[in-house]
């Protein structure tokens, strides 16, 4: 039985010069799982808001979207989706205006609570919760409905790895146990891509690819313009090849080089010393912490949801003063905050930021007349970057930097990084994207509870960590030790 039906399927944007959506024809039958996959502002939005009549876009749409059935859907930005103050109020909204009354609506809210591991959380203040558990109360609001669809918009976006994959098992299991239909978007694609039914590849508006996972993988390898990085590492390093242990035993069987660790820290730029910040004379967000930022390199930092990695760019920035400790940054300072929303005061892009090869670098040079609040998450996201990076500061601080990026956009971004460092230009980014440090980043700091956990260069840090580490990583360990990257491996004679 078919539940999503699409034909011929376009869609454009007041205002807009361009379509969002070309000619698009696919179904999704019962019980299937669809990934939805492509670049940054391919259409991967607008085609899943679209079967959701409620926040369906306003634009001129040609061809046929039938849904049949109830859809829930959730949204990238944690935010989005709460309206409540409390855990059990979220839950019970959606009852409550259905009429349901009592009785009812409490037990419905108790096995819910019970079933997503709520419990302990159903009279806590929503504010008070990590990203992750804001994202699982986001989706639980949504199931306690009994939604015939589940729509999900790149729910892990602003997860730490640890959230994401409990999310990501979540969905899972809900689609195991309940038969629901689910279409999801995603960037990182390591936990869903064998899960999937169906793959669909949207490309500039165009649906490219609707293939299962062997034949996806096969097609996406040999589709050209950096697009093999969207599919997961372990099917790009081998033909046959699906898991890290697949992987493994396939490396087992080579000669591969072992690379020394090489130490090469520079002076320091930023210098932070027994620092301590607390909001509303709450319990201390960042305790003691100290760290070196060191010059003309990457300096990342990670850490899980709530650690306190916004917080200490905001004291690095001067946004939040500490009540103890000091900081000393040599040079001038500019930051991407994790909210790019808030660096936008002008009424259209080409006010926001003079456009030229930075723009051209991030691929928004068709957004110059548009206004910044009416950009995709993807857009504003390289808007922003594009004006901070044109302030010209000495240091800068970079809160999510890769967030609703495709894998050719962070490409872009760490070579865009890697220059700015040889020009002299020291970066601290802040970043749950372990890939992406893992490939870029000079130094990489754990922040857990307040503090800074130890500095390693990109190499140490993350052959020393389990499960805060790179698929590579993973794949190599006891292999062959400090191969974090896919160019390591490469380097270590583990692929051509």
């Amino acid at each position: 039985m078919e539940k999503i039906v699409c034909r011929q399927l376009s869609f454009a944007y007041p205002k807009s010069e361009y379509q969002a959506l070309k000619n698009v024809d696919f179904s999704v039958e019962n019980g299937e799982f669809c990934l939805v996959i492509g670049k940054s502002a391919a259409g991967k939005s607008t085609l899943l808001k679209l079967m959701k009549k409620e926040i369906a876009p306003c634009g001129t749409l040609d061809g046929d979207i039938e849904i049949f059935g109830s859809v829930g859907y959730v949204a990238q930005n944690v935010e989005e989706n709460i309206v409540c103050d409390k855990v059990r109020g979220e839950l019970s909204f959606g009852l409550t205006n259905m009429g349901m009354h009592g009785e009812q609506i409490d037990l419905l809210v108790a096995e819910t609570a019970s079933y997503f591991n709520l419990e302990s959380k159903l009279d806590s203040d929503i504010s008070s919760l990590s990203g992750g558990e804001k994202q699982m109360v986001n989706l639980a609001a949504v199931m306690i409905m009994k939604p015939d669809i589940l729509v999900l918009d790149e729910p892990t976006s602003q997860l730490d790895p640890v959230s994401s994959e409990r999310f990501i098992q979540m969905i899972k299991r809900l689609h195991r146990e309940f038969g629901i239909t689910v279409i999801i978007s995603e960037h990182s694609l390591d936990n869903l891509f064998d899960s999937a039914s169906r793959i669909l590849f949207i490309d500039n508006g165009v649906l490219k690819c609707d293939l299962a996972p062997d034949d996806a993988a096969r097609f996406l390898r040999s589709y050209g313009g950096g697009i093999e990085k969207i599919v997961p590492v372990e099917r790009r390093l081998f033909d046959n090849a699906k898991t890290v242990s697949e992987c493994r035993e396939i490396l087992k069987g080579k000669s591969l080089v072992q690379k020394p660790l090489v130490d090469e820290k520079t002076d320091i730029a930023a210098k932070i010393r027994a620092l301590c910040f607390a909001y509303q004379k709450g319990n201390d967000v960042l305790f003691n912490l100290s760290l070196n930022v060191y010059k003309g390199k990457i300096n990342a930092v990670l850490g899980p949801n709530s650690s306190g990695k916004s917080t200490l760019l905001k004291a690095i920035a001067g946004v939040c003063k500490a009540h103890r400790g000091r900081i000393k940054a040599d040079g001038r300072v500019s930051m991407l905050c994790q909210n790019v929303y808030d660096l936008f005061t002008k009424e259209s892009c080409g006010e926001e930021v003079e456009f030229g090869e930075i723009t051209h670098y991030l691929g928004i040079d068709d957004i110059k007349e548009r206004h910044p609040y009416d950009l995709s998450g993807g857009q504003a996201q390289r808007l922003a970057l594009a004006k901070v990076l044109a302030m010209g500061a000495d240091i800068i601080l970079l809160d999510e930097p890769t967030k609703s990026f495709d894998c050719v956009l962070k490409s872009t971004l760490g070579e865009i990084l890697r220059d700015l460092c040889a020009q002299g230009k020291t970066i601290l980014l802040v970043s749950h994207d372990i890939e992406f440090v893992g490939e870029y980043a000079d130094y990489v700091s754990f922040l857990s509870r307040g503090k800074i956990i130890g500095t390693r260069s990109r190499r140490e840090f993350f052959s020393s960590l389990n499960f805060y580490t790179t698929s590579v990583s993973k794949i190599t360990k006891n292999i062959c030790e400090n191969v974090v990257s896919v160019d390591d491996l490469r380097e270590a004679g583990g692929i051509e």
